[in-house]
């Protein structure tokens, strides 16, 4: 594995772990320091008052948002980016104000997270859109070349909108989203990226750089091993004018007097992705965010990815034909998420139970309701900190929980 060292140094600060960590797609584990941060926040918040305690962390909530810009978009600066509670929260608020005409077209995947999904069936519901799958390959991936061609509804130059995840949570694959951007900008049709399962273990920036990126949302407790409860989004500052109001507060927009208008006025909503923020929020979470952060540069956002990736693939060779369970996703695949389809009669929620209470190992089981391309599996997603001795404790405990009977 490359860089033993920092993966010692990843484990070390997390002193105390009880179990083999193998869940990074669900929850990273967060480090000493980061849970130190939000505990002596919230200890200020008691002593000084809240809003004290908030202008204390002002500057650390800045870098934060400052770092996020840096590991997304070359374009982007720390004012385009916006905290909000996760990562489908944030793709709701985007969606509800992106500015798309009635009966107009959507490009998704079949591999889009279900909550993203019900949010986009719900607009479409709403402004009659219709949703158009982009060509994939038969693994999930985009197909850009039949996308360059222009295949039916999902020519680009019918479509208003792309977007999806440039890692889905249910397989371990990564879209070509560099070429797909670089198509969508020269087709003048923006993109919203979920970067929730991509960001810390796959090269964002590398989309980014093609300016075919408007807008990006992800969350802070998967790869980035920050705290739950808190996400964001980012947009670029020569798009996010074009965005309507969110839901009207007093963070997010003002009433405008104007006779004229119906009601006697209208709402004018605040300039820039600010009017995303929330206002009332768990500082203390994005405090630890913005620690969560720090640690990730300073590990070298380089270094981290090649260990992830190459973990993702030392799993994938080791765990393939355990006990039956058989490889989701070529072996080749970029992701640090390795799934794992059941042999016959094993179902993959009781095969992750038991590892769990039997073994102390945390894995994921994905079933159908997580994506309209999911199929029962376990997810297997190491991190900085994991060892091939990890994953050899893995497969000696997953042909345990397979060919043994429950206790």
């Amino acid at each position: 594995m490359p860089f033993p060292d920092l993966g010692r140094r990843w484990l070390a600060a997390r002193a105390g772990l009880a179990v083999l960590h193998l869940d990074a797609a669900a929850a990273g584990p967060a480090s000493q320091a980061v849970v130190g941060a939000q505990t002596a926040h919230l200890a200020a918040e008691a002593t000084l008052g809240s809003y004290g305690a908030q202008e204390g962390a002002a500057e650390h909530l800045t870098a934060a948002r400052a770092a996020l810009a840096g590991l997304l978009d070359p374009a982007l600066a720390e004012a385009d980016v916006a905290f909000h509670h996760c990562a489908t929260s944030a793709f709701t608020a985007l969606l509800d104000t992106w500015p798309l005409p009635r009966g107009g077209r959507v490009g998704i995947v079949p591999s889009d997270f279900s909550s993203n999904l019900l949010a986009l069936r719900a607009r479409a519901l709403r402004d009659g859109l219709e949703l158009v799958d982009l060509p994939v390959l038969p693994d999930g991936r985009i197909d850009a070349d039949r996308l360059r061609r222009g295949d039916g509804l999902a020519a680009l130059d019918r479509l208003d909108l792309v977007t999806f995840p440039e890692v889905p949570s249910q397989r371990g694959i990564v879209q070509p989203t560099a070429a797909v951007a670089a198509l969508c900008r020269d087709a003048a049709v923006p993109v919203l990226l979920d970067v929730a399962q991509s960001l810390g273990q796959v090269d964002v920036t590398a989309a980014g750089a093609t300016g075919g990126v408007a807008a990006y949302v992800g969350t802070s407790r998967k790869w980035l091993c920050g705290p739950r409860g808190v996400g964001f989004l980012a947009v670029r500052a020569d798009f996010a004018e074009r965005l309507g109001v969110p839901a009207p507060t007093g963070y997010t927009a003002r009433w405008e007097p104007d006779p004229a208008a119906t009601g006697g006025g209208r709402l004018v909503p605040f300039g820039g992705v600010g009017r995303f923020d929330i206002g009332e929020a768990p500082v203390a979470a994005r405090v630890g965010l913005a620690t969560a952060l720090a640690e990730h540069i300073e590990a070298g956002p380089a270094r981290i990815r090649a260990r992830v990736q190459a973990l993702g693939a030392a799993a994938r060779r080791r765990l393939d034909g355990v006990a039956g369970w058989r490889l989701g996703e070529d072996t080749t695949s970029p992701s640090g998420i390795v799934t794992l389809r059941p042999p016959n009669g094993v179902d993959p929620a009781a095969a992750r139970a038991r590892l769990q209470l039997e073994e102390r190992i945390l894995t994921t089981a994905i079933d159908e309701t997580r994506a309209r391309d999911a199929v029962p599996a376990l997810r297997v997603s190491p991190h900085v900190h994991s060892t091939l001795a990890d994953l050899d404790r893995l497969a000696e405990a997953l042909e345990r929980v397979t060919t043994r009977p429950a206790p």
